[in-house]
């Protein structure tokens, strides 16, 4: 997986740390190609991590002005953690695995194309964030 442009949302901080978790599902899949469970699964123990701090800066800005969408929004992000979650598990095999990560590709695709679109409109509209 490579960074888009259009997965930019104008929020600096926002958009560096999505590009960083995209560098970690490229290297989760490139991990997988090699057949490197070692390397996949300390890949995947990153990207929670990753994840949840990102997933935490990313509802409090919601919550401080108020995101109408906030309850949607973090479910989808509960949903993205307890996937990773099942990319931990100890005996999946690597057709299931890629299924998996093709999972994390969709996802991400909609949720940062949909919900997090909808909710750096807000607020860039509500604060100075994305301004340089």
């Amino acid at each position: 997986m490579e960074w888009k442009k259009e997965y930019r949302l104008g929020i600096h901080e926002i958009d560096e740390q999505h590009k960083v978790l995209v560098e970690c599902i490229s290297d989760i899949e490139r991990a997988v190609a090699q057949y490197d469970r070692q390397s996949a699964d300390a890949a995947i123990v990153r990207m929670a991590d990753l994840a949840q701090a990102h997933f935490t800066l990313e509802e409090c800005l919601m919550r401080i002005l108020d995101y109408p969408g906030l309850a949607e929004h973090a479910d989808h992000h509960k949903q993205f953690s307890v996937h990773l979650e099942t990319l931990q598990e100890p005996f999946v095999t690597t057709d299931v695995f890629r299924e998996r990560i093709e999972f994390l590709h969709q996802w991400w695709d909609t949720h940062v194309q949909k919900h997090d679109k909808s909710y750096a409109l807000h607020l860039l509209k509500h604060t100075a964030l994305g301004k340089s």
